[in-house]
């Protein structure tokens, strides 16, 4: 009985009171898009190779065919599992993502126009 409760202390601690900021950061891989249900991914990541890295600093990177690099600030609303990409490239590049991140896989709704709602994002967490 014991080890129950300290299995659910843990947890507790594990998932309920963690930073999404810290399970945020590092570089990410995109495994899947979807826009309006359909998978989209060969258009959205032909070579498979496109990334995303989140710094701790507040800052994101991002590259791979065929978009290229991208660059800029994230924002997190961290009771709301909120996303906001503030690109470099300008406001026509920015997103809004509601997120949730399970283990190692990322998984992204987008939010804020009727467009943005249409895609969905998963992302997997590259090992060092």
């Amino acid at each position: 009985m014991k080890s129950f409760l300290l299995i659910f202390i843990v947890m507790y601690f594990t998932f309920y009171l963690s930073d999404p900021s810290k399970g945020i950061e590092g570089k990410w891989m995109m495994y899947k898009v979807f826009q309006n249900g359909e998978d989209v991914t060969k258009e959205h990541n032909p070579h498979h190779e496109r990334y995303l890295i989140f710094k701790s600093d507040s800052s994101f990177e991002s590259g791979g065919r065929p978009f290229g690099k991208n660059s800029g600030k994230y924002s997190l609303n961290k009771a709301g599992n909120k996303l906001f990409l503030d690109s470099d490239a300008g406001t026509e590049d920015d997103s809004y993502w509601n997120f949730t991140i399970s283990y190692d896989t990322m998984y992204w709704q987008g939010y804020g126009s009727e467009w943005a709602e249409n895609f969905q994002i998963i992302q997997i967490r590259k090992k060092p």
